[in-house]
C-alpha cells in the first residue's frame, strides 16, 4: 500500500498573532477573537533526533496509515522545543519532548500526548475524537474510503509501471500493434488517475461545523 507521509510545516509560533497595537495585553485579547481555518496537530521536536521516543515516534507512529490519513483533517505543524517555550498557547500545555498537541480552530488546546502516550491507538483516538467536534465529516469513514483510494492508486502504479516496460521493449524492438495498443493503455491510464484525483478531492473536502463563539459579556 502507498505510504502516506504527514506533511508537516515549519513553524516559530503557533498563538495566532494580532495586530501591532503596542500593547502586550490588548494584543493578547484581540488574538483570542481569531480562528484558524482548521484545527491543527502541533508537534514540539525534542532537540535531540537520537532520542529513542524521537525516533519511535516518527518511525512507528508517524508511519502508521491511519495517522497519515488523518492527519488531512488537521493543518499539521512542527515547531522546536525551545519556541514552544515563547508560545503563550503551547508552553503550559505539557513539557516533554518530542508532544503532540492537539488545537481547535477556535485556538483552544484539548489534548496533550507525551511519553507513554505517543502511541499510534492513542493518537488515532485523539484525532478522531477532534474531528468530531470540528466536522460533519466521520472520521473513520474517511479514513476507511481513503485506504481503499490508496489500494487503487498502488493498482494504478502498478499500471504505470507496466506502460513504462512495455514502452521501453517497443523502443528496443518497435511493433506497430503493440504501439496502438500501449498508446490506448497510457489513455485509460491517464483517465483513470484523473478520476482518482477527483474522487480524492471530494473525499477531502470536509464541511466544518460552525465554531461556537463565547456571548457577549
Amino acid at each position: 500500500m502507498a505510504r502516506l507521509n504527514i506533511r508537516w510545516q515549519s513553524t516559530n509560533s503557533v498563538a495566532p498573532q494580532a495586530a501591532s497595537t503596542g500593547d502586550a495585553q490588548s494584543a493578547d485579547a484581540d488574538a483570542g477573537k481569531r480562528y484558524a481555518e482548521r484545527p491543527m496537530l502541533v508537534y514540539v521536536t525534542s532537540d535531540d533526533a537520537t532520542d529513542s521516543v524521537t525516533r519511535k515516534l516518527e518511525d512507528v507512529a508517524f508511519a502508521d496509515e491511519r495517522i497519515g490519513i488523518g492527519s488531512k483533517f488537521f493543518r499539521c505543524v512542527k515547531i522546536t522545543a525551545g519556541n514552544a517555550l515563547q508560545d503563550r498557547l503551547l508552553k503550559d500545555n505539557g513539557d516533554a519532548t518530542p508532544r503532540l498537541l492537539f488545537v481547535k480552530r477556535d485556538y483552544t488546546v484539548v489534548a496533550t500526548l507525551e511519553k507513554k502516550k505517543l502511541k499510534p491507538g492513542t493518537i488515532v483516538k485523539t484525532m478522531a475524537r477532534l474531528a468530531r467536534t470540528e466536522y460533519k465529516d466521520s472520521f473513520s469513514s474517511m479514513v476507511s474510503k481513503y485506504g481503499k483510494l490508496l489500494n487503487e492508486l498502488d493498482r494504478l502504479d502498478g499500471v504505470r509501471a507496466q506502460n513504462a516496460e512495455t514502452a521501453r521493449k517497443l523502443k528496443e524492438k518497435p511493433n506497430a500493434s503493440k504501439a496502438k495498443k500501449l498508446e490506448k493503455d497510457i489513455a485509460e491510464y491517464e483517465k483513470k488517475m484523473e478520476d482518482w484525483k477527483k474522487a480524492e478531492e471530494k473525499l477531502l473536502a470536509f464541511k466544518a461545523k460552525p465554531i461556537k463563539k463565547p456571548a457577549a459579556a
